[in-house]
């Protein structure tokens, strides 16, 4: 998404223990773009991710780990693959880029997502009524 969703709605289902055992997110920004994220914990399915575009999808497995993706040309069934790194060196990967940050100045952390991911996620625990112990 090009700016942080303004528009965040959500349904949370608990396990016994109190965890958040499934979520449905659904986000939009004021460009009008949106987002649907369904989390699960005991569900046995693909981590998968698919990014919806005027002429064509980009479909990514194993994410948040993956080395390849597909983008599939909806005019023409066209698919062209796209590969990336080792899944193996994910974490290499993620280190390197911090290093390089902090070295020269150059944001490749991605920082301003991650804040806000933990702001919309703050956000829906509070709704949810779903709080940290060490937040009593």
């Amino acid at each position: 998404m090009t700016s942080k969703p303004d528009n965040v709605l959500s349904q949370v289902k608990y396990a016994p223990t109190g965890v958040d055992e499934q979520v449905g997110i659904i986000m939009m920004n004021k460009e009008q773009q949106m987002s649907t994220i369904a989390l699960t914990l005991h569900s046995k399915q693909p981590k998968r991710v698919v990014i919806a575009c005027e002429k064509a999808y980009i479909e990514i497995t194993e994410y948040p780990r993956a080395d390849k993706a597909k983008i599939i040309y909806t005019e023409t069934g066209e698919v062209e693959e796209i590969t990336a790194g080792m899944t193996s060196n994910a974490l290499q990967y993620e280190l390197q880029n911090m290093e390089e940050s902090v070295k020269t100045g150059i944001n490749k952390m991605k920082l301003e997502y991650t804040i806000d991911v933990m702001d919309i996620m703050t956000k829906l625990r509070k709704e949810w009524g779903m709080i940290y112990p060490e937040e009593e």
